[in-house]
């Protein structure tokens, strides 16, 4: 189900990612301290990921690109159910997640009761953090390849319902 193409929140525009962001995008992902934590994104990442990317996996009112009043600040996208997404190095800790997840939850269940799931690797506190702030709830634990860190780790999996959503 796809949202609207563009959203704003108090600090941010969501905007379908373009090509324009290749090297923000590139930038940022490409550090391992971001990609260490997804399970889908190589390490390292280069312009031909990004490409692909956008050509195949970043569709409009699914994947969003976030900016703050700096630039490109991260991606973030409500996918088949699935909250996932990224926050730059040079924009972590300012709430960014949260907000504009809060936003695309909140879009989502305006056009739909279906609960959305999300996930995170153990260890990643900030992640987790963002979603118990959201009302998302841990239904269970299993192993997932991080493909940045060619290794299968403990991934813990959060369901979101409408109810729970705060």
């Amino acid at each position: 189900m796809a949202l609207a193409h563009h959203h704003r929140t108090a600090r941010l525009t969501l905007r379908p990612v373009a090509a324009s962001d290749e090297a923000a995008v590139v930038m940022g992902v490409g550090d391992i301290a971001v990609s260490g934590w997804l399970a889908v994104v190589p390490h390292p990442y280069s312009a031909a990921d990004f490409r692909a990317f956008l050509t195949t996996y970043a569709v409009a009112g699914e994947t969003f690109a976030i900016d703050d009043e700096e630039g490109f600040a991260g991606i973030m996208g409500v996918e088949d159910g699935i909250l996932g997404y990224w926050i730059a190095p040079r924009a972590q800790g300012r709430g960014y997640a949260t907000e504009t997840a809060r936003c695309l939850v909140a879009a989502h269940f305006d056009a739909s009761d279906t609960p959305l799931a999300s996930g995170c690797f153990e260890g990643n506190q900030r992640s987790a953090k963002v979603s118990a702030k959201l009302g998302f709830v841990e239904v269970g634990r299993d192993l997932k390849y991080c493909r940045a860190r060619d290794a299968v780790l403990p991934h813990v999996i959060m369901r979101l319902t409408r109810e729970a959503f705060v």
